[in-house]
């Protein structure tokens, strides 16, 4: 409709609107009034004005309809007893040292082995200046594999050190965010960093273990299926361990172990767990408790309530414990109730028997 002063007249208005000096359509003012609403803020009445119910109008009482779109939560409540969090914590204790770093940079090399020249394609300065493989890519193989997303990793294996003091049996880093598919239709992701090593001292047999892990790393269908790699777990690890062999000129069958870490995507009663500062070291090295670290073990039932108890072992190396709390128990408190006490088994912690131990 063109714009300006015309004699004509405008075309009809819409329902609800009334025409103006032949040409503008404005709001029908007697329309509005007899729905109840006000144009002017106070010229006319609204439903309610008498006294009567406003939600009567309309098919029934606004306070019922209300209360279909509230939802009343239930009261939380404790879902374990204090056998079932002591056995909880010792799963707990399990689960964190499951994350073995070596079954995921095993099956990295397993899948990054299936590339050629071209996919996925490396950065050869990046590798001329540190030393490390690095790629950015999304490519597919005739084989079927292919490559998404970007990684920079270096693994040395198995070796020596140059100073020949040191036997590593792995050394590997991992950063990226990557998804790559073999050429059996299994999916290896890999979203966040891993950096780890162990290694035994040549002359004595002495071990180290070092492990910093954060991210999403998962690879369904390899030979570690029934391992922590099976499972779709967001992981934060970062632990150090040493063993002392028994030898004439060491301590013998000596540890230390610290542990910081937390797990979540648990499928289970327990839903996540966490071991905050959680530090232990044995007796012939000094420490004043026999078997009970420093720290809060804490694990979440499926409701998302946290059970946490604090030990009271030493914190750090030389630091002196009060010997009456060196009983391996501590006190568990739910959304800040106390509900007791419990003594998990904290020789799991120490288990040299089993990976990632040494």
């Amino acid at each position: 409709m063109a714009l300006g002063c015309q004699g004509s007249e405008s075309q009809d208005c819409k329902e609800g609107f009334a025409k103006k000096q032949g040409r503008w359509c404005v709001f029908d003012e007697e329309l509005l009034a007899l729905t109840g609403a006000s144009v002017d803020g106070g010229g006319s009445s609204s439903p309610g004005d008498d006294g009567s119910d406003n939600g009567s109008s309309g098919g029934g009482d606004n306070g019922e309809e209300d209360e279909e779109y509230v939802h009343d939560a239930p009261e939380p409540e404790v879902a374990f007893t204090l056998d079932e969090i002591s056995a909880a914590m010792e799963e707990a204790i399990l689960i964190v040292r499951g994350i073995d770093p070596g079954k995921f940079h095993v099956s990295y090399g397993d899948v990054a082995a299936l590339g050629d020249e071209d996919c996925p394609e490396y950065d050869e300065e990046y590798f001329e200046d540190y030393g490390n493989y690095r790629w950015r890519d999304a490519c597919s193989l005739p084989s079927g594999a292919s490559f998404a997303g970007n990684a920079t990793t270096y693994d040395h294996g198995s070796y020596t050190d140059d100073s020949q003091y040191w036997d590593y049996g792995g050394h590997a880093y991992f950063n990226g965010s990557a998804r790559i598919n073999d050429d059996r239709g299994n999916t290896l992701v890999g979203a966040g960093s891993s950096n780890y090593y162990e290694r035994y001292r040549r002359s004595t047999y002495d071990g180290t273990f070092y492990q910093s892990m954060s991210g999403n790393f998962r690879y369904e269908g390899s030979e570690f299926d029934g391992s922590w790699l099976g499972a779709d777990l967001n992981v934060s690890v970062y632990h150090s361990s040493n063993m002392y062999v028994d030898d004439a000129d060491h301590y013998g069958g000596a540890y230390s172990v610290y542990w910081n870490a937390s797990i979540s995507g648990i499928v289970g009663s327990v839903s996540a767990v966490r071991l905050d500062d959680v530090y232990m070291y044995s007796e012939n090295l000094g420490s004043m408790c026999g078997i009970e670290p420093s720290g809060t073990f804490a694990v979440r039932d499926a409701e998302g309530n946290w059970y946490e108890a604090e030990f009271d072992g030493p914190k750090y190396y030389g630091a002196g414990a009060f010997p009456p709390d060196c009983d391996s128990c501590g006190r568990v408190y739910w959304r800040g109730e106390l509900l007791g006490t419990v003594c998990p088994d904290f020789g799991l912690l120490v288990d040299w028997e089993q990976r990632p131990w040494l």
